[in-house]
């Protein structure tokens, strides 16, 4: 064993315990209901004198009629601003006055903020809601981690019996889990995108179609260890510090591994574990995966490197291809582990985060306006994301540009948590 293949499986290892242990689902909190006596007062006799006293007369409470709702408030992540002048950022656009035209004129406000980090959407979501509640958006556009982060926080709302869009059959199953948080509708997804294999046509003296044939195209001579091939070294890079260890994740679920029990507890299985460290034990020794793999941290890190020419094959998510389009390039799905094949995917939804119960008829019918699948074909195509509903897919009028077409095997593709 090479010396570097322990330096990458103690890397894989702690990252891979650290995502599993991320994957457990924690409770939503639970209201436990008051509790009230039913006082009644004592039977008075029937011969004793009561003495009646005045009481002042009680002002009736007049509950408030709410105002009618004349604007709506969205916060978006910057690459839907609708000031960028884009094709997608257009379209968003004119959906959103068509909406307002068809309610009445309703101003719909739109508020960029980061898409993560400080200040960022969930940030700016968990202060608001604590300091200036009467502040908070309508709607709010969440990732799918997210999403789940803002529902067991209690910062978003179901939209249970406020909407029949998630019981519509025309929804890939991974996209109608990304929606779902301990069986409740919390968001309407409207941007899907799953993890593909990319690659510089060319690069390659054949496409392969196993993590087996990847291996055999780097061959080495067994007396001096050099590349026999005509063909310069394959390197496949992947965000190997990925706080989710997702390419490592796959691969363990290709293997049929498990990531809870039957009480949803984080789980690890020995069997799927080892084969994983197998197929890694074997790129490394073809030189797949080298030890300078580790300094890609992240996702946007191997895109870079691709693109600038560092690596002629990686992991990435398939909306890098779809949105820069880079010539020379094609992708494949992950290759199949030995129980199934299976890519990691994610994407985004419309989230109800106003807590004023008259607002948020108006707010979801908004977010629905927004999901519409003939809408959803032209924005996502445009904005590089897969459509999260398969009726959109089929409208894409140009295939063209990839011999491999961007589909959603509902089995091929697992929502990350």
């Amino acid at each position: 064993m090479r010396p570097h293949w322990k330096k990458l499986s103690g890397l894989f290892v702690g990252w891979l315990l650290l995502a599993f242990m991320l994957s457990a689902c924690e409770g939503l909190p639970f209201e436990i209901p008051w509790l009230v006596d039913d006082l009644s007062s004592p039977t008075q006799p029937v011969d004793e004198v009561i003495e009646i006293t005045a009481t002042p007369e009680e002002t009736p409470v007049v509950e408030e009629t709410p105002s009618p709702v004349t604007s709506l408030t969205l916060w978006v992540p910057p690459e839907m601003d609708p000031e960028l002048n884009s094709v997608a950022s257009i379209l968003f656009s004119n959906r959103l006055n068509d909406f307002s035209v068809a309610n009445d004129g309703i101003e719909i406000n739109v508020r960029v903020k980061a898409a993560s980090g400080a200040g960022g959407l969930l940030d700016a979501l968990s202060a608001t809601s604590a300091a200036a509640p009467a502040a908070l958006p309508d709607l709010i556009v969440l990732s799918r981690p997210d999403l789940e982060s803002a529902a067991l926080k209690g910062l978003i709302f179901p939209m249970d019996g406020l909407s029949s869009s998630p019981d519509d059959p025309d929804w890939y199953s991974f996209t109608r889990e990304m929606a779902l948080i301990q069986g409740s509708a919390f968001g309407l997804p409207f941007a899907a995108d799953a993890q593909v294999l990319v690659y510089r046509i060319g690069a390659l003296p054949e496409t392969p179609s196993t993590w087996s044939d990847l291996f055999e195209l780097n061959s080495f001579d067994e007396a001096d260890d050099e590349i026999t091939e005509d063909f310069e070294q394959i390197i496949l890079a992947f965000a190997t510090e990925h706080d989710q260890a997702l390419f490592p994740m796959t691969l363990y679920l290709a293997e049929g591994g498990a990531v809870m029990d039957s009480q949803r507890r984080p789980l690890l299985e020995v069997e799927p574990l080892t084969k994983v460290f197998s197929l890694l034990e074997e790129g490394v020794t073809a030189g797949i995966f080298p030890d300078w793999l580790s300094q890609y941290q992240t996702s946007g890190q191997v895109w870079t490197a691709f693109k600038e020419g560092q690596v002629d094959f990686a992991v990435t998510w398939l909306s890098n291809i779809l949105l820069e389009n880079p010539e020379g390039v094609d992708f494949i799905p992950l290759f199949p582990g030995s129980e199934r094949s299976i890519s990691q995917g994610t994407g985004m939804s419309f989230a109800l985060a106003t807590p004023q119960e008259h607002r948020q008829p108006l707010a979801v019918a908004l977010a629905e306006f927004l999901v519409q699948s003939d809408y959803l074909a032209d924005w996502t195509k445009e904005a590089g994301y897969i459509p999260p509903r398969p009726s959109s897919l089929e409208s894409w009028e140009d295939q063209s540009s990839h011999e491999s077409q961007p589909g959603c095997p509902d089995d091929e593709v697992a929502t990350i948590q």
